[in-house]
């Protein structure tokens, strides 16, 4: 009882909280959990005391309870300690105060404008150089002195940091005092890790070490900012003024432009993992000291190997080692009789039968110690190799000069990178068609299994996300960063089809349904132009096509499955998705196959002018109408497959705005984003922190809520002088 006490409380350490504890932290374990958890440790020893007559073996029941007091002292005080932290559960508010300097100093980074000196908003060439003088923070901000404010916490040493970093921006050198500054602050922002990438021998001649410490670091610096926005802090930087014009530079300029998209996805993504993990109780305990982290491990590594002796001691009758000969002994005597007599073993099922049940209590408690000994040593590899512990190490480092010139830290440095640089992280999205009958309802069995795996729909396909995908994306975001405070900065698509000659196709762009409108009838024409392809023998997809059909499908994965995750109403998407799978599935009726589907779809009467009025056409009558309009444009096999690929580059960046489009603002807010995240994570959380970080989708502005129906004028009462009205 004692073993699954300790593992019970292993376990519920180790599982991430679900809905809104997710955006707590270390915050979901209240007094009443200590509460509770201790009075369950006093029942256990009653019971140990008052039923457990035998002296011996009540004295190794001791050692187990004792263990276990202790375990839950010293997770009680981690606790404790981390709800006061200014490296954890304090930490966002922390950071606001932080965040709150840079942007009054205007210096969140000290980039140059355009190389030609015009402030263009509309995409002038701009030197990169933006994250080389970035101040977001990375570590070493909790062990700054603090004052407290009315306004929140301010770091009284970081004005002097900032003053440093202009003077030598501007002049290009630093009087002794303010090279003493530097030297000795214990802050390690974007611009230091920078600065190390390029100067210090290990990452300088090694691209995919550089490439790994910078983005585990800025990823890091970005998990910190993106906590203060689940957690509810004020994000200063995304009010008007210079504030977000740097912060929406430091993301356009910065992450997109210099990074590229394939750095800029996997930065985003490293800031994702370090936000699902903060949430493991072990993990994120560990990262301000390391060290605390091997001395639990040693602890409960000794406290199994005492409590395993005293087990032998006491059996033994105080002779351990006539214990240890007689298991093994035993051990080969058993295997020894298994090889003998494999032919007769059911003849010798009920002695084995009888033999397991009479010493059942030592299995039980022997594969119970082994279970918690292997619990305890995967969380201790496990923080080994996790981007944490890498963190720790590289940040020590960057801020420790005395170490970079010492060759045995050096080799300790390129061993725990040697690990991470062969894994590169691989974004992957579900995929869901209209086509197929069987997707058209949710199978229960399949959510119900992906909660209890943390994955999204086990039951859907999965595919990776191309680079064309991400390029397009990119570019959708640099435009939309692009243009200028006041302008509508996101389209549904619309702006995809003027530039690429399609404005006779903005019908099909109609939002007067909501966004989910526009997917489902994209959706449909997209994956009827695909199966074209795939059923006529025609031109193959090519990789612009090819991302496209996987952002269709994802997008129509999110109108099914998630949406919490889009702008609309998640009542009102799933009425539009249900009354999309209806109509389908009375039209299908006996067609099995995917390409008798598209054959019935393609022939009917459907046709582009036929009604005036398309916003009062049934979705799937819109689709049809538009996957006709798709076929003509990119003509028959023997078109020149030029034409062919203008229609998919089309309808990959087509794809590109309309994701970005609902990503701006989810309906469930940062909480759905948290609890999917909670859940293994979506693709669109990537494009919706990228967007939050430059300042946008923050707030509700964002949102479009169109007003159908004129309000009621507010006509003006007479009243009287009793104050009643006439």
């Amino acid at each position: 009882m004692l073993l699954v006490e300790l593992l019970r409380k292993k376990v519920y350490a180790m599982v991430a909280p679900e809905g809104d504890a997710f955006a707590r932290g270390v915050g979901r374990y209240s007094f009443f959990d200590a509460v509770e958890e201790a009075a369950r440790m006093v029942w256990i020893g009653y019971l140990v005391y008052s039923y457990v007559d035998d002296a011996v073996v009540k004295s190794f029941f001791v050692i187990l309870w004792i263990f276990s007091v202790v375990k839950l002292c010293k997770r009680a005080s981690c606790i404790e300690l981390a709800k006061r932290s200014f490296d954890l559960a304090r930490n966002a508010s922390l950071i606001s105060g932080y965040m709150a300097q840079l942007v009054l100093a205007d210096q969140q980074h000290l980039g140059l404008g355009p190389l030609d000196g015009d402030a263009v908003d509309g995409g002038g060439e701009r030197s990169n150089n933006i994250l080389s003088t970035c101040n977001y923070v990375v570590m070493g901000e909790s062990q700054m002195r603090r004052e407290e404010t009315p306004y929140g916490l301010q770091l009284p040493e970081l004005a002097s940091i900032l003053e440093c970093q202009l003077r030598h921006h501007r002049d290009g050198s630093l009087t002794e005092e303010e090279s003493t500054v530097a030297e000795t602050s214990k802050l390690v922002r974007v611009c230091t890790v920078w600065q190390l990438s390029e100067s210090d021998p290990v990452f300088r001649y090694h691209e995919r070490r550089r490439h790994k410490l910078q983005e585990t670091c800025l990823g890091l610096a970005l998990f910190k900012l993106l906590r203060r926005r689940l957690e509810g802090h004020h994000m200063v930087e995304a009010g008007a003024g210079g504030g977000r014009r740097q912060a929406r530079d430091l993301v356009r300029w910065g992450l997109l432009q210099e990074l590229g998209a394939e750095r800029a996805f996997d930065v985003v993504e490293q800031e994702l993992t370090f936000l699902d993990e903060y949430y493991q109780a072990i993990i994120p305990l560990a990262l301000p000291k390391p060290k605390l982290f091997f001395a639990n491990f040693a602890f409960s590594i000794f406290f199994i190997l005492v409590y395993c002796i005293a087990v032998m001691l006491v059996t033994g009758n105080g002779d351990m080692f006539h214990v240890l000969a007689s298991l093994l002994r035993g051990l080969v005597d058993l295997s020894a009789d298994m090889v003998l007599q494999y032919r007769c073993f059911l003849h010798q099922a009920s002695f084995l039968v009888g033999m397991v049940l009479s010493s059942s209590d030592l299995i039980i408690t022997f594969l119970l110690t082994i279970t918690l000994l292997t619990v305890e040593t995967y969380e201790f590899i496990h923080y080994l190799l996790s981007d944490w512990h890498l963190a720790s190490v590289l940040c020590n480092y960057a801020r420790k000069p005395a170490l970079q010139k010492q060759a045995r830290v050096r080799r300790a440095v390129e061993a725990a990178l040697w690990v991470k640089v062969r894994s590169n992280p691989v974004i992957k999205v579900h995929q869901f068609t209209l086509l197929k009958t069987h997707q058209l309802h949710p199978r229960r069995i399949w959510m119900l299994l992906s909660r209890l795996l943390k994955r999204r729909l086990v039951g859907l396909p999965d595919v990776a996300v191309t680079a064309e995908a991400k390029k397009a994306i990119v570019e959708v975001l640099k435009t939309v960063l692009d243009r200028p405070d006041g302008h509508s900065r996101f389209t549904n698509g619309r702006e995809a089809l003027r530039r690429n000659s399609f404005e006779h196709l903005e019908w099909a762009c109609d939002d007067s349904g909501g966004g989910a409108t526009v997917i489902l009838v994209w959706h449909l024409a997209t994956l009827l132009l695909e199966t074209r392809n795939d059923d006529r023998g025609q031109h193959q997809l090519p990789p612009a096509g090819e991302a496209a059909v996987t952002l269709s499908r994802y997008c129509a994965y999110l109108v099914a499955y998630e949406p919490g995750l889009l702008p609309d109403d998640p009542a009102w998407t799933d009425r539009k998705y249900r009354d999309m799978r209806a109509e389908l599935a009375s039209f299908f009726r006996s067609c099995c196959t995917t390409t008798h589907r598209r054959d019935r779809l393609m022939a009917t009467g459907f046709h582009h002018g036929d009604q005036k009025e398309h916003s009062s056409s049934k979705l799937m009558a819109k689709g049809v109408m538009l996957a006709k309009e798709l076929e003509k444009a990119a003509g028959g096999s023997t078109a020149p497959y030029a034409q062919h690929e203008r229609v998919w580059g089309m309808l990959l960046e087509l794809w590109a705005e309309l994701l970005v489009f609902v990503a701006r603002a989810p309906s469930g807010g940062p909480d759905a984003h948290a609890l999917a995240l909670a859940n293994g994570g979506e693709f669109i959380t990537h494009i919706w922190a990228m967007l939050t970080h430059a300042g946008l989708g923050t707030d509700d502005s964002t949102r479009d809520i169109p007003i159908t129906q004129e309000l009621p004028t507010i006509r003006e009462i007479p009243i009287r002088a009793d104050g009643r009205a006439v």
